[in-house]
């Protein structure tokens, strides 16, 4: 089957070409604050001016990264084999990452995000079908500030055999001991750095800043070999302009500036244009994701990403609420379709809720269930001579009219024809009806109670065990 045609366009190229141009005067004449001496030196180099502490980029310097950046395009799983091919039409889901609390399994209750969390998640991710690729979804609040990445890191590489990527790295000095963690699962410094297992994310502070820590981070994934990922984060109203237009163009200048900064440190990196625009409550002046906006953004920001040959990572099941209800249901919907239908290559969000404030366990199984539904929605319809069916209606309708018993229908039927629910299915006649909340609770436990992943090796399990322990010498404060 061929690659899928995205059907949606919310922007004509003219207005792409508007935004574009509106992101280069923001380089080149506002500039952006980079609190980073090798950096700005090494932007010196491409040309940037330095005046009154920022950094102007002229059109010349983002033209030469781009010619200086590879698409990241493949995702291989965590031993190293296989993988996934980002940019290929298809879409991918992978969950949500970095919340503090979680909704417990058991009770139902919010509570802060323990180690425990990460690790159980991570294997539920990894047995539900239709999630890609996974990341750390908490943010362990029972291990110390400098090593929750690194902790989450672990656990995540314990309890998956799908592909990763990491959290959000904010600090150079974090950036080496996440690449040993992923080589020491491939095979190898030499292994990873030939078919990199892990991408890492950087972020930068909106708007259009670049901290020491921030812009070291960058350099230091660019020089470690693994796929750098910008995650800009402007809020429409507060970290950005409230039009969909302009924070669109202040997120390409943040991540054209990313990938002048990396190509600087190692010309070839390999790079992915991510999206995380979100709107804010003006009532609260809080960080609200359930609205219209957050799809929206995504989709556009896929043309965007598209029209510079690279793939594309948004939010996509992204809602306002903590309460499983008819809103968190319609709001993640709204907010994957929209994307999905627009050809946006990976989409975030899995398992989060609450604005990306908490995660939850029913939470990840009902997006999966979500998730089957617009993967089947994205392919569309195929026309082929078996998909037209013209020899079957020909036997089926002079003989008896029936469909249900063809070999076609059974052949069509496993290759998924029909979208099939799970936790959402119609009760047999008879049966009792729980609710998808009740079933998506009963499917974790189930899942967590039976599900297995295949173990490390033992020298790797010490392995990581060292690294972790190195770590705490090294970084851990007091």
């Amino acid at each position: 089957m061929s690659a899928r045609h995205p059907p949606l366009e919310f922007l004509r190229d003219q207005d792409l070409v508007r935004i574009e141009e509106t992101a280069f005067r923001l380089l080149d004449e506002v500039g952006i604050s980079l609190q980073h001496a090798e950096a700005t030196e090494m932007l010196a180099g491409r040309g940037c001016r330095e005046i009154q502490g920022r950094v102007h980029i002229p059109r010349e310097a983002v033209e030469w990264a781009l010619a200086n950046v590879k698409q990241h395009h493949l995702l291989p799983t965590v031993r190293g084999t296989g993988g996934l091919a980002l940019g290929d039409g298809q879409i991918r889901f992978h969950n949500g990452g970095g919340p503090p609390f979680v909704y417990d399994l058991e009770d139902g209750r919010r509570r802060p995000a323990l180690l425990r969390d990460v690790a159980h998640m991570t294997r539920l991710l990894d047995a539900l079908p239709n999630v890609d690729v996974v990341i750390p979804l908490f943010g362990a609040q029972d291990v110390p500030p400098e090593l929750m990445e690194l902790a989450g890191t672990a656990e995540m590489l314990r309890n998956t055999r799908k592909p990763v990527c990491s959290g959000g790295v904010d600090k150079a000095e974090q950036v080496p001991y996440v690449v040993e963690m992923a080589a020491a699962c491939c095979g190898g410094t030499e292994a990873f750095r030939a078919r990199p297992t892990m991408a890492i994310s950087v972020s930068p502070v909106s708007p259009m800043t670049f901290t020491g820590s921030v812009a070291g981070a960058i350099v230091a994934v660019a020089r470690s070999g693994a796929p750098f990922h910008s995650l800009p984060c402007p809020s429409l109203g507060a970290t950005g302009p409230i039009t969909m237009a302009g924070c669109l163009a202040q997120q390409h200048a943040e991540v054209l500036a990313s990938f002048l900064i990396a190509a600087s440190a190692r010309p070839g990196v390999q790079v992915l244009y991510c999206s995380r625009i979100s709107p804010i409550d003006l009532r609260t002046a809080v960080s609200s994701w359930g609205g219209p906006e957050v799809g929206l953004a995504g989709a556009c920001a896929g043309q965007l990403a598209h029209r510079l040959e690279l793939a594309c990572n948004s939010y996509g099941l992204a809602g306002g609420v903590g309460l499983l209800d008819p809103q968190f249901a319609y709001q993640r919907l709204a907010n994957a379709l929209v994307p999905a239908l627009a050809g946006v290559d990976l989409l975030s969000g899995v398992g989060n809720t609450e604005s990306g404030l908490a995660g939850g366990y029913e939470v990840a199984v009902i997006d999966d269930e979500i998730i089957g539904l617009l993967k089947r929605i994205a392919r569309g319809c195929e026309v082929t001579e078996e998909t037209l069916a013209y020899e079957v209606m020909r036997e089926a309708i002079t003989r008896d009219g029936v469909f249900l018993a063809e070999q076609h229908t059974v052949r069509q039927m496993r290759r998924g024809a029909l979208w099939v629910p799970g936790i959402s299915a119609t009760p047999s006649s008879g049966e009792e009806r729980h609710g998808v909340v009740a079933g998506a609770r009963a499917r974790a436990q189930e899942i967590l109670r039976t599900h297995e992943v295949e173990p490390l090796p033992e020298d790797v399990e010490k392995h990581l065990g060292e690294i972790l322990e190195r770590a705490r010498r090294e970084l851990v404060r007091g």
